[in-house]
């Protein structure tokens, strides 16, 4: 069943990400590694394009979150590839031990290459959640 096939790949692509963002946070390199394809950029929140290597040096000078939770609100599906695009959490002690938390909006391009699911493009923006007054 196609639905089935959709919902299924779908979940993997959900996986997937939330398989980087648990390597970046726990600096699980040769995980990023796995998971980056090597045709990999990103442009993150600071306008910054990035290739897999840099990426990955990049994740081993970041700070240590004590949190990063990703939200993964839409998965669209085309063919070989998808678009995965939602929120992350993320929470930290600055040097004075006070917990700092900062939310991401990210869009990011996967591909399966020999049936994994890898990511081949992140664009990172933070992200304001609106105030109630």
């Amino acid at each position: 069943m196609q639905g089935e096939t959709s919902v299924r790949e779908q979940s993997l692509v959900k996986s997937a990400y939330k398989a980087y963002l648990r390597a970046w946070k726990d600096k699980d390199y040769s995980a990023l590694d796995r998971l980056l394809s090597d045709d990999y950029k990103a442009v993150n929140f600071r306008g910054v394009v990035s290739t897999k290597a840099n990426e990955i040096a990049t994740a081993k000078e970041d700070r240590n979150y004590s949190e990063m939770k990703g939200d993964v609100m839409s998965v669209t599906l085309f063919g070989d590839s998808a678009v995965a695009s939602g929120l992350i959490d993320a929470s930290w002690r600055d040097e004075q031990g006070k917990t700092q938390q900062m939310t991401i909006r990210f869009l990011a391009m996967l591909r399966r290459q020999k049936g994994e699911w890898k990511l081949v493009a992140t664009q990172s923006t933070r992200f304001n959640k609106p105030s109630n007054g």
